[in-house]
Parts: C-alpha cells; structure tokens; sequence
C-alpha cells in the first residue's frame, strides 16, 4: 500500500519513506484528481445541456451592470461547492456511522468533529447534493436539470475515490476471505484476499524487518471491497453516459443513477466491514441504510418524472 507519496518514491526509485513527500497522502491525491476528472466531464454535459437548449444562458446584474452567464462558467465553483460541501457532509455522517461513533461524539464533540480520522462517502454526497442544488437555484438553473448533468461525474468520481481507498489501506476494506479463491477467478490473488501491506490505517500484526512509519498488514486476507466498488463504479458511469442522450425525460438519468448506486453499494456492505445499527433482529449499517433509501427514492423518482413527462417543462429538447 501507500500512506503517501513517500511511498511511492520508495517503491519506484528506492528512496527513503516518511520525508518531504510524505505531506501528500494518497487518499487526499487521489480524491484531487477524482474531483478534476469529474468536473471535467461535469463540463462535457453541462456543455452539451447549453447546445441542445436544455441550459440556457443567464443574465446577472451586478453594480447596475448587466452580463450574459453561461452554465459551463459555473462548473468550477459547482466543484468547489460539492468538494467543500462534500467533506462536511462525510465528516458529520462519519459521527454517527454507529452506536460507539455517536456516544464519542457526546462525549467529546470537538476532538470528533476536527479529528482527522472518519469519513462516510455517502454523508458527502447527500450534503454536496443539497449544496449544489441550492446554487443551481440561486442562479435559476432547474434543478433536474443540473442533477442529470452531475449524475455521471458523481459516479466516475465515486470510482476514482475508491482507487484512494485501495492505494492507502484506509480501513475501508472487506471481511476476511475465509473461501479459497475458486477456480473460475482468473484475476490475481490480490483481488480476492489482499492484507494490505503498510496499510495507512496501521491495523494488523507488524511487517518482519520493515522500514518506515507504515509497518503493518493484516493478519488475515480480506475482499478488497474498493477495487469491486471502483470497477463497479466505472460500469454504471460508462451506462450513464452511453444512456444519457436517449432518455427523453429530465430527472430520469439522475433517478436512474440513484438506483443503481443503490443496488451497488447494498450488496458490497454484505462482505465489508462495517457497524451495524440493530432494529430488532435485523442488523443494518449506515450505508445499507442510505442505500435502501437511494434505491426506492430512484424508483419512486423515475416513476414520477416519467408519469409527469406531458409536462412541457420536464421534456428535454431534442
């Protein structure tokens, strides 16, 4: 694994590790490119929105000057805002990701809420959603509009975050392999049972004659649940983006990404390690939880846009 870029030096070109590079972690390097990416093709869309009539320019005064606004000049501070917001979001998810989470945070509000540990990915995307939303209106973009163009970037976005999850070893890993790889996976053994080496997470037993902060690895190899998410993430963004130009109805591509995100992250809980909430005998994590919602909310949403797509304002120009 890699912590940070020290690592990577160490790896490539045998330097030492835990030195002036280590100040960029692989996490953080790869959510940074994860937000580029997706803003880059936020762009492509929102583009493509504008030239089909879908997005039409803005005129704003400012200082009894009035100047013409096209949405794509927006993209950037929509990217700002969701990454800003996003982390929030993950940050106060993370509090009450369980029932251990939740009583630390009553007993210690401050040093959970500004620890650097403790991010929920789905707590980021539903306050980023919010906070998107609220600009797009604030500038009067219609706002299934401006989640129709978001849906895929969020989920290539998602894919590449996952990447960062893998490289570091942040915890967010699976359960143990206790199965043998079975005959029929051809892709390397990594892929099925991974202890994460020089995990940044510093949980397992130590690495024998190891150098550097980052020493430890699993005693027992687990599903590298990331890599499953990433590929996953990929599959249902190529879907979105060969889709998004045949459905005929705004609000169906976003309500279509919920669903899917939904199923994905529902199933990949069954063999991750996470808290679970209990209610009654049945046990369920946060994300389980969120995922459901997703799910049925993208049914229900597609159901109604679809139902409601006489409405000339909900119809998207051909």
């Amino acid at each position: 694994m890699y912590p940070d870029l020290s690592y990577v030096f160490h790896d490539l070109f045998g330097t030492e590790t835990d030195n002036w590079a280590s100040i960029i972690k692989m996490f953080g390097f790869m959510m940074a490119i994860a937000i580029l990416i997706s803003s880059y093709f936020l762009g492509l869309e929102v583009k493509r929105q504008e030239s089909n009539g879908r997005l039409k320019p803005l005129k704003i005064t400012k200082d009894g000057k009035t100047s013409i606004v096209y949405p794509h000049e927006k993209v950037g501070d929509i990217t700002i805002m969701a990454a800003v917001s996003g982390v929030i979001g993950a940050k106060i998810f993370a509090l009450f990701e369980s029932v251990d989470s939740i009583k630390m945070f009553i007993r210690e509000p401050i040093q959970s809420l500004f620890s650097g540990s403790g991010l929920a990915i789905y707590g980021g995307l539903i306050v980023a959603f919010f906070a998107v939303t609220w600009y797009a209106k604030k500038f009067g973009f219609k706002t299934l509009d401006i989640c129709d163009a978001t849906a895929p970037a969020l989920m290539l976005g998602y894919g590449i975050g996952r990447i960062g999850c893998q490289l570091s070893g942040d915890g967010d890993w699976g359960i143990v392999a206790s199965s043998p790889k079975p005959s029929w996976f051809v892709f390397p053994d990594w892929l099925w049972s991974n202890t994460y080496p020089r995990n940044v997470a510093m949980e397992g037993v130590k690495i024998p004659d190891c150098v550097g902060k980052y020493c430890n690895e699993l005693a027992q190899g687990v599903y590298p649940t990331p890599v499953y998410e990433t590929i996953f993430a990929f599959i249902i963004f190529g879907i979105l983006w060969s889709i998004r130009k045949k459905l005929k109805v705004a609000g169906q591509l976003f309500f279509v990404y919920c669903i899917l995100n939904g199923f994905e992250r529902f199933f990949i809980e069954k063999i991750r390690v996470n808290d679970k909430f209990y209610f009654g005998d049945m046990a369920l994590s946060q994300a389980e939880i969120i995922a459901t919602l997703l799910f049925i909310g993208g049914l229900i949403g597609f159901y109604i846009v679809t139902k409601n797509s006489k409405k000339a304002s909900n119809q998207i120009p051909a």
